[in-house]
């Protein structure tokens, strides 16, 4: 009877030993969580300001690891919106294109305006960002450092902005490792 205790033991501590090293192995020892920020739009908010009774909301969050941003553009008071970007910048400076996000999004005509939707990638960047990731553009937006803004036949350098800000960060399996305390590799201009 010894000798079945101690073959069950000695299976028993194996079995919890394989288990530990597979979690260590699959653990990469990054606390994830799914960062949120949203964008306040309006006229106001333009660099000079601008009088429109047009105004919205964006909203973006960080999925797949700090590979992909999904956003959510809700746009009330105009239907012409010919351009959406993401710039670099400070409140109350202009800055630099950084993602269209108008290219390779769904464009929804709604009664009171329009919602653009899509999803951010490395792909995605261009300007001053051109050639970093996605994971970068995350850094920027935490520190303040960009800007959403719509632009208009009417007003070509934007008819409503506002600035990019943290919303709230959920826990999760799977999305960012960046701060709000880390630095930007994004230099705004302006």
């Amino acid at each position: 009877m010894s000798n079945n205790r101690s073959l069950n033991l000695t299976i028993l501590m194996a079995a919890i030993a394989s288990l530990i090293l597979i979690i260590a192995a699959t653990n990469t020892g990054y606390v994830f969580a799914r960062q949120k920020f949203t964008a306040s739009l309006s006229g106001n908010n333009e660099v000079p300001p601008v009088n429109t009774n047009a105004g919205g909301e964006a909203k973006f969050t960080v999925i797949n690891d700090n590979t992909t941003i999904k956003y959510r553009i809700n746009i009330t008071g105009l239907t012409d919106a010919n351009g959406a970007h993401i710039h670099t910048g400070k409140e109350g400076k202009n800055g630099a294109v950084i993602v269209d996000l108008m290219k390779n999004s769904k464009k929804n005509d709604i009664a009171t305006g329009i919602v653009i939707r899509g999803n951010i990638t490395d792909s995605s960047l261009t300007g001053p960002i051109k050639g970093k990731t996605v994971a970068d553009l995350i850094s920027a937006m935490s520190n303040g450092d960009t800007y959403t803004n719509v632009h208009t036949p009417k007003h070509p350098k934007g008819e409503i902005r506002g600035q990019i800000a943290i919303s709230e960060t959920t826990g999760s399996n799977q999305t960012s490792s960046t701060s709000a305390n880390e630095t930007s590799n994004i230099t705004p201009t302006g």
